[in-house]
């Protein structure tokens, strides 16, 4: 009996081994073929001038798709934002199954109308299909994804017909100002040095909240909220990045996007999917 165990417990040791050392050996690259949707890289320029720092942005995403999921129009713009113009940040959950299962992305408003959405998201080769476990084991490199509200919000509130939230964030200007420098350096950190994206330390969500004063990697660990972004918004809630006046349930009905109220084509879409924030 004894001999059995022992034989038992040397094969475990030997393919927990064997799992570590393959997952170690892994290494991230740009290289190869992906999947269209992230096909290119964003490029991220910054400059200055005599407002202060801005970024000249091109691989900026701009799809449309087909009601069936696939691409109707491949097309990227370029662009330039100022961080002097930001004007508001705003926080989106997108829901796309129960029990939490959700995608997390901000957008950033400008005064001169336009708005740049930032996605963390897992980047796939053609073949490969998305399983958060398979996220555990370096099986998808990370993209941050830029582009436009028409596209990334667009795909999953119409396309996708996901319950997407859209808050508007209650940051101090610094903090704004400080969360937008951060993620234009993460894209442009990214085009130089590849990283692996892990469904639970450097996810979606992970990405946007270290950047936040005070936060550590392992609180995704301690957390369902942030192991399961679906419930995000409760963090950001008790911590007044939200409107923390209100209950949590009536902002989330006020933060809902109506997809029967626009479609990604028309050029108030944005203002549109804002409906509930008329106010502001």
């Amino acid at each position: 009996m004894w001999t059995g165990r022992v034989r038992f417990f040397g094969l475990l040791l030997v393919l927990s081994l064997g799992a570590v050392l393959y997952w170690s050996a892994q290494t991230p690259s740009h290289d190869g073929d992906w999947q269209t949707a992230h096909a290119r890289l964003p490029v991220v320029a910054s400059g200055h001038d005599e407002r202060g720092q801005f970024y000249q942005l091109t691989n900026l995403r701009d799809f449309r798709y087909h009601m069936d999921g696939s691409i109707a129009a491949a097309e990227y713009r370029s662009g330039r934002f100022a961080a002097a113009d930001l004007r508001r940040i705003w926080f989106g959950i997108s829901h796309f199954g129960g029990y939490g299962l959700a995608h997390t992305f901000l957008s950033f408003e400008f005064a001169d109308g336009q708005y740049l959405v930032a996605s963390v998201e897992a980047r796939m080769r053609p073949e490969q299909n998305y399983h958060p476990l398979f996220g555990l084991i370096r099986q998808y490199n990370k993209i941050l994804v830029l582009g436009t509200e028409a596209d990334i919000i667009g795909l999953r509130s119409h396309t996708r017909s996901e319950r997407v939230l859209l808050y508007p964030l209650q940051l101090e200007a610094a903090q704004a100002t400080h969360l937008f420098h951060a993620l234009m350096g993460d894209a442009q950190q990214l085009v130089e040095l590849p990283e692996f994206y892990n469904t639970l330390l450097d996810n979606c969500t992970t990405n946007l909240l270290k950047h936040a004063p005070g936060y550590r990697f392992y609180t995704s660990l301690v957390d369902y909220r942030l192991m399961l972004p679906g419930y995000s918004d409760a963090v950001a809630w008790e911590k007044n990045w939200i409107n923390a006046d209100q209950p949590l349930e009536k902002l989330r009905e006020q933060a809902r996007i109506n997809p029967a109220l626009t479609k990604p084509e028309a050029e108030n879409f944005s203002q549109m999917i804002r409906r509930g924030w008329n106010r502001l």
